[in-house]
């Protein structure tokens, strides 16, 4: 299969790294979060105490416009999933899926098939089962590869 390097490396973070039991998600975000409130009694948002997604800590108008400009970027698609994966295992805090969905559409309009699967195989044994309209929509893209 040919990648960019970019998104190899991100298919193969995903499938290297263990699951992380939601317990154990759950036990992360609760550290994270206590060393976070005290920064957030002083002012700021949550997603910057908790050092949240650059992109989610804007202004809303900032946000749309920048979420449009980087709609069909997939580097850009892939360094927000990247991050969003470090607050995952780090902080337990789960991936907004939009970010996967956008490498999902991108590869697939691409006609990418093959690194559209890898992604989505590799996407969905972290997060196949969470509930939620896009979690879903993925993992049911996942199945249609033929990779979930």
């Amino acid at each position: 299969m040919e990648c960019t390097s970019e998104l190899g490396e991100l298919i193969l973070h995903l499938n290297k790294t263990p699951v992380l039991p939601i317990e154990q998600a759950n036990e992360l975000h609760r550290t994270a979060f206590n060393l976070a409130l005290p920064i957030m009694l002083e002012g700021q948002t949550y997603g910057q105490a908790m050092g949240g997604l650059a992109i989610l800590n804007q202004p809303e108008a900032d946000f749309r416009a920048e979420l449009k400009s980087i709609d069909n970027d997939l580097g850009r698609q892939i360094g927000i999933v990247n991050q969003s994966l470090v607050n995952w295992f780090h902080k337990g805090e789960i991936p907004a899926p939009y970010y996967a969905w956008r490498i999902a559409v991108i590869l697939g309009k691409a006609k990418r098939k093959s690194e559209e699967a890898a992604f989505l195989g590799a996407w969905c044994k972290h997060f196949g089962a969470v509930r939620g309209s896009r979690y879903e929509a993925l993992a049911k893209r996942a199945r249609k590869l033929s990779v979930y």
